[in-house]
């Protein structure tokens, strides 16, 4: 059932939304006539405090990809016909909610983005009222206050909700003075009837397809991240890289990439398309798409 993605600076409001979106939507179900598919739904929240994850995990890299994958991996478990699963995470990079649109796809269940829009100010603000973290730095619930130094990180870092892009699409809109939002409008496009989610090529799921595919899958990408590197090695810069047989093309970010990098994107992607078979001469293009969507 429906994926709602909440996005944000840190201390900008996020969990109160996701509750207001939980307790509307519980109400909802618990109106619902005993027989309707309505009333069989559960409502979970997954956030750092559920996981509890630390602040500190922000301030290093590797810390924080292990805590972005533990963020992914609970929704991807708690996805289901009968439950909603609020992400209440601070899904501030594009990639991450980009994967998450791509597991609601696969899913076959409808997703949407609801940005809690609160000034940088205001989040340093409410920030500064919350209680310190314990000096050990360990978690004790998710009303602590983030360090400084990794606030303003996390704001410099935070790639805004685009509703042109697809898979922060539907995106609501929540500003931070509106104390009691209209939330009606999340309902209806979760769970109103009528809505219908259709498989594409990137997503649909195949039992049974080319025999070869998980070979073509890892040589493709392997070929596509080598060109990367190549086009580094003697050239380097941003622009746009033409891919062989692919209509296409790279587009590079301003600082080199690094093998670690290249080589993530990578697994990342197969991680994402190994059960999702597709024609192998899909694979070159949809490994360049996802490639600059991560990097945009």
């Amino acid at each position: 059932m429906p994926l709602i993605i909440l996005s944000g600076y840190p201390c900008s409001g996020k969990t109160t939304r996701a509750q207001q979106i939980l307790d509307f939507f519980q109400t909802k179900i618990n109106s619902a006539p005993s027989d309707s598919r309505e009333s069989r739904l559960r409502v979970h929240i997954v956030n750092t405090e559920t996981l509890s994850i630390n602040r500190t995990a922000y301030r290093d890299a590797r810390a924080e990809k292990e805590a972005r994958a533990t963020e992914y991996s609970a929704v991807k478990r708690l996805m289901s016909k009968d439950d909603i699963v609020i992400a209440d995470g601070l899904n501030y990079i594009k990639g991450l909610r980009y994967q998450l649109f791509c597991e609601a796809k696969a899913a076959l269940t409808p997703s949407c983005v609801v940005h809690v829009a609160s000034p940088a100010d205001s989040c340093r603000q409410w920030n500064s009222e919350r209680p310190a973290l314990p000096e050990d730095g360990s978690f004790t619930d998710g009303s602590l206050r983030y360090p400084d130094d990794i606030l303003e990180n996390l704001i410099f870092r935070y790639e805004e909700p685009n509703g042109m892009a697809r898979w922060d699409s539907p995106l609501f809109t929540v500003p931070y003075v509106d104390e009691t939002p209209d939330l009606e409008g999340i309902w209806n496009a979760m769970v109103g009837k009528g809505v219908v989610v259709k498989a594409n090529q990137a997503t649909v799921l195949k039992p049974a397809a080319e025999g070869d595919y998980l070979h073509e899958l890892g040589k493709t990408t392997q070929e596509i991240v080598g060109l990367v590197m190549e086009h580094q090695r003697n050239t380097g810069g941003a622009g746009s890289l033409p891919v062989p047989e692919c209509g296409v093309a790279l587009q590079l970010p301003a600082n080199d990439l690094t093998t670690a990098q290249l080589q993530g994107v990578r697994r990342d992607y197969m991680k994402l398309h190994r059960s999702h078979v597709v024609g192998k001469a899909r694979i070159r293009e949809l490994f360049v798409e996802y490639f600059n969507k991560r990097f945009e």
